[in-house]
């Protein structure tokens, strides 16, 4: 019997290819707004209603916080509706890992309403577990928190998860709850990091790791 009963999906940059476009506002919209020079790493995989108010108190925001944070939504409601595409191959796995008996969820830095856009556009019903870090008590990612309390809702030892996560705060994250780890990078080739169990360069090699794991005795 596989030891693996749980997989969590990030949504970002893994389920959809959502960083690229993030990637463009941050650098385009947002941080000219910020009178210092932030990079990507700061704020990529996070919970933007943490970074931005990170982003105004280190460096200072030449905007209105307010202002910036519906700005931020607004692209949000556009890249989730629109623009973020996904793989078929990617997205036949939550079927095929339902055919495991694997319960199945994602996990996620974007809010609630974004998650469920994902989830209805393509159609990913039924998932065990929904959670998005806004909805915690504590820290988002790199902190484990989110991780903690998706296993404790699901009942699930860490060492009976697997997570696929794209970005470097997001493996930490998961690394840090005690879940193996698989790196997959929807619009580019991820990189080994030492948290990061395997990596995947593709959706048809992430595949062949995720079933290599759930399928041993």
């Amino acid at each position: 019997m596989s030891p693996y009963r749980v997989v969590l999906f990030d949504m970002d940059g893994v389920i959809v290819d959502s960083e690229q476009h993030w990637g463009r506002i941050w650098r385009e919209k947002i941080f000219p707004k910020v009178t210092g020079n932030p990079s990507l790493g700061e704020v990529t995989g996070r919970d933007y209603r943490e970074t931005i108010p990170e982003l105004d108190q280190k460096y200072g925001l030449e905007s209105d916080l307010e202002a910036v944070l519906s700005e931020f939504e607004s692209y949000g409601r556009e890249i989730y509706a629109e623009k973020a595409g996904s793989s078929d191959e990617l997205l036949a796995l939550f079927d095929d890992l339902r055919d495991r008996d694997l319960a199945v969820g994602i996990v996620s830095s974007s809010p609630r309403e974004w998650i469920h856009a994902v989830v209805d556009r393509f159609d990913l019903e039924p998932l065990s577990i929904v959670l998005s870090a806004g909805e915690i008590d504590g820290p988002g990612k790199p902190e484990p928190d989110v991780y903690e309390a998706a296993m404790a809702e699901l009942g699930v030892d860490p060492a009976a998860c697997i997570v696929i996560e794209d970005s470097e705060n997001g493996v930490r994250a998961a690394d840090a709850a005690g879940a193996t780890v698989i790196r997959f990078q929807q619009s580019s080739t991820a990189e080994q990091m030492p948290e990061a169990d395997a990596v995947a360069d593709d959706p048809s090699d992430l595949r062949g790791i995720l079933f290599e794991l759930v399928d041993q005795e």
